[in-house]
């Protein structure tokens, strides 16, 4: 039995199986699966430490067999596809002069790009013959199980399969020769049923609110803009306004310090007085605006100040007769004597009304995860599980467009009556209240435990 175990560092996922080493085979095939990139098998490091060998394989951005046909069965395109890559794989492995049997067909070791339907094989040199028996099984098992029904062919396919394992006289080039090639689509693909729940309740009652928020910003960003712009051109307004004044006392000194003509003379005076007229119209505009500019914020307390005039109930002023004043808790008291009594406010009352006891005991659980993080309105229910979370759409139940998701990124399981979270090798990882999830790891999750998926964070309520 395989001793499968997932690993992660930096920027790689991997797979881990761990065997003794066995000096007949390491010469050879070691070293061609570790110093080769061999198509359709998954790329391998070897580490050997004392008398222990382990294999690492790289899982980074692809899925497993199981995982990617567990919600959708396999159409006859997709089988046939599978097929071919592993002809192509065995090819490959017969170029090499490796031993087609130790290539390992468990739906949990078969690996395959979402996207590209690329898949890569596990080479193993160290299984023994029961593993590559009990693989075989489990791979035919696995196409009768999950082969699209509705299509005639495809369970052909998967039958033929199923009974050329059982007899032990699977050759594959002749089952495939059986069938012929699936036609290509032209089609596009349609976009998928299920896509991530956004809370359209809390969209409608919060878009008066968010509406509104955005026209206040607006309001508050125009005007400080308006006011640093009047601020702005009353500055240059009081410039202009020197440099008129400048530039006539220069004309003034140029006609007192040096001897001039009749016209210059008079050229000089007209001008002089010209830049005069201008330099005391721009000061006094500038004297005009600063003192309203000065004057509007003493507007604007003495508006405010009437503003806070209370009026009661009854539509009276503070101090007017017949006002009714509530005190603090609707509560005030009267002198009778020299005792001080209080007395329920009937206005206060009639106003606010009684608080009443809520019995909770009623209210459903949410089960939910609640995105909480800015940007994330995504909110996905766990009343139907399992549920897996990703951006492929058509792969996955709740499509979550953002660029840190994984296209299967993590699944949602229910088992003993809690609720479980796997991480379904994704790149950014998933998170629980801070702690990532190692590659495949399944942890159980409780109300008021926070998940992160990449960059996209949950309450679970």
């Amino acid at each position: 039995m395989l001793n499968i175990k997932y690993y992660k560092d930096l920027s790689h996922n991997f797979l881990i199986l761990q065997s003794k080493i066995k000096e007949e085979e390491q010469d050879y095939q070691y070293k061609m699966i570790s110093g080769n990139k061999i198509k359709h098998l998954l790329e391998c490091k070897i580490r050997q430490v004392n008398e222990e060998c382990s294999f690492h394989y790289e899982i980074s951005s692809k899925q497993n067999l199981k995982t990617l046909f567990e919600k959708n069965p396999i159409k006859y395109e997709e089988l046939f596809g599978l097929l071919e890559n592993i002809k192509e794989a065995l090819c490959e492995l017969d170029s090499f002069l490796l031993d087609s049997r130790c290539l390992l067909l468990m739906p949990e070791c078969i690996y395959v790009e979402p996207e590209t339907k690329q898949y890569f094989f596990l080479y193993y040199p160290c299984a023994d013959e029961e593993d590559k028996k009990e693989g075989m099984l489990q791979f035919a098992q696995f196409l009768v199980d999950r082969a699209e029904h509705e299509q005639e062919e495809t369970v052909e396919m998967a039958y033929k399969i199923y009974e050329a394992v059982q007899d032990e006289v699977f050759i594959l080039p002749h089952i495939l020769s059986m069938f012929r090639p699936p036609a290509v689509e032209t089609e596009d693909k349609n976009c998928p049923q299920n896509v991530a729940e956004e809370s359209v309740e809390a969209d409608v009652v919060n878009a008066d609110f968010w509406m509104e928020e955005e026209e206040d910003y607006g309001e508050k960003g125009y005007g400080n803009d308006s006011k640093e712009e009047s601020l702005n051109y009353l500055s240059v307004v009081g410039i202009l306004s020197l440099l008129c004044a400048a530039a006539a006392a220069g004309v003034f000194g140029i006609g007192y310090f040096f001897t001039l003509s009749a016209g210059e003379r008079l050229a000089s005076v007209v001008g002089m007085i010209v830049l005069v007229a201008l330099s005391a119209f721009l000061f006094l505009f500038y004297i005009i605006n600063f003192c309203k500019r000065r004057s509007s914020p003493k507007e604007k307390k003495e508006n405010s100040a009437q503003g806070k005039e209370r009026i009661t109930n009854n539509g009276l002023r503070d101090g007017e007769p017949g006002e009714v004043r509530p005190a603090r808790g609707g509560l005030e008291k009267y002198s009778l004597g020299n005792i001080s009594k209080p007395y329920v406010n009937e206005a206060f009352n009639e106003q606010f009304g009684n608080t009443i006891f809520m019995d909770t005991s009623s209210y459903k659980k949410e089960n939910k995860l609640y995105g909480i993080n800015k940007g994330n309105k995504y909110h996905i229910d766990l009343d139907k599980l399992p549920c897996t979370i990703g951006k492929m759409a058509g792969n996955v139940d709740v499509v979550i467009k953002d660029s840190t998701i994984s296209r299967i990124h993590a699944r949602l399981t229910s088992k003993e009556g809690g609720i479980y979270v796997t991480d379904m090798n994704s790149m950014n990882g998933t998170f629980k209240n801070g702690l990532r999830l190692e590659p495949n790891e399944t942890v159980l999750i409780e109300q008021g435990d926070e998940l992160r998926f990449g960059r996209m964070t949950f309450c679970y309520r």
